[in-house]
Order: C-alpha cells, then structure tokens, then sequence
C-alpha cells in the first residue's frame, strides 16, 4: 500500500511557497545553496502547524533539516500535540561549508518520523522546538516537508457530527468490512483525495451519490463503497 499525501510545503525551487507557509511563528526563510528554508530559528523557538486528521492513522513526517553554525549537541524536537516523536542533534563540525553563513560548517539532512493520530480527535499539532542557546552563531530551518497517512481509511458514524459508534474501512479490506457492518451512517470523515460513492434504491432515489469532503449529517444509508482517486 502506498503512502497517503496528506500535506507537503515549501518543496518548490528556490522556494516560492516557502514564506506562506501555513506554520505558525514560521513567517521567515533564509537561503542556502539556491533554495530557501523556513527559519533561521534559535533560541527556544517554537513552530507548529495543526492537521485535521481522522483518528489512529499511521503517520510518516519527513522534512529536510538545516543546521546553521554552532550546534554543541543541541538540537531541534518534534512533538505532536504533547508526545515527543523524536529529536534531532547535531555537534559543532559536522556538515560542510555549504551556505557561507558563519565560521562553523552547515548541514542539511532528510528526516522521517513516524507517530500515530490521537485516540478519539480528529485533529492534532505538530510542534517543532528548538534548545539552542545563542542567538548570534547557531540556528535551524527546514523545507520539503512532507505527512503521509501510512493507512488511509474512510470512517462511518451512527450520529451526525462524527458521534456515536464508528466503523472504519481501509483500502484493501472493504470487503471484510462490508460483510460484518449492518448500520445506518449518518456522518463520514473522508480524507482529501479519496471519493466515497453510495447507490441504494432506498437512498436519494437510487442516484449514485459522490462525496469527496466530510458529510457531517446524512439520510440513513446502509453502507457505502469508496475508492482512492488514481
């Protein structure tokens, strides 16, 4: 099963959609080597970003960090909501001399991370958050940033406004689902990109029906097929 985009920034060369960026305290990019990153940042910054995101996904965050001068073991982390997800750390020599920006070398490195979505919200934030501690000769920034949704799934709510009991179809399994669930929907939460279709006699006049955003109160509906746009 292939990865699900769920959302990319700041992936464009030099870097046009690097500046408005969506990250909050994030409104900054600095140059390096003829892209831009977001940041510099130093000095117990603090960035983040919320991502609507139906519950107990499996997620991979991945970015391209830059170290800017003189890192002495500190580092940037990464938190969603408040669980550390990871961290990174970096001493003063390592990289190369490859943005000019100070006496120490720079360094810029792809990191991937993997979390799950929380229990029971349909949202969550991602924090990044440095330790750093001077502001004249040590920073960071990242760019091509990326979150993919390792099993992307269409869940289906007894209640409107996404309440009640909730049943979960993922792409491979709609046919074990299918076969055990005897209830009526009257709310899904669709992810961006997937088409959920629903045809019944009983429903809309036997008009197939096509969603493609959340459906926050229905008609009662037996059960829905989906499929993922190619």
């Amino acid at each position: 099963m292939h990865p699900f985009l769920l959302y990319e920034g700041c992936k464009q060369i030099p870097g046009a959609d690097c500046s408005n960026n969506g990250w909050t305290n994030a409104n900054k990019v600095i140059e390096c080597q003829g892209k831009f990153y977001i940041g510099d940042f130093t000095g117990g910054y603090q960035i983040w970003k919320i991502f609507p995101c139906p519950p107990e996904r499996k997620l991979i965050f991945s970015f391209t960090i830059a170290k800017f001068d003189s890192w002495d073991l500190e580092g940037v982390s990464v938190y969603r909501d408040d669980l550390l997800v990871g961290s990174i750390a970096y001493t003063a020599y390592q990289g190369e001399y490859v943005c000019a920006l100070s006496f120490f070398p720079d360094l810029t490195e792809k990191k991937t991370f993997s979390f799950q979505s929380p229990v029971g919200k349909n949202s969550f934030k991602l924090l990044l958050e440095d330790n750093l501690q001077s502001y004249d000769d040590e920073s960071w920034g990242f760019r091509d940033i990326k979150l993919q949704i390792l099993n992307p799934c269409v869940d289906f709510y007894s209640e409107c406004n996404f309440l009640g009991d909730m049943w979960r179809i993922c792409a491979g399994n709609q046919t074990l689902f299918a076969k055990f669930v005897p209830f009526k929907i009257k709310s899904i939460n669709i992810l961006k990109g997937i088409r959920v279709q629903m045809k019944d006699k009983r429903f809309k006049g036997g008009i197939l029906q096509t969603y493609t955003q959340n459906q926050t109160c229905l008609d009662d509906f037996n059960f829905p097929k989906y499929e993922k746009y190619s």
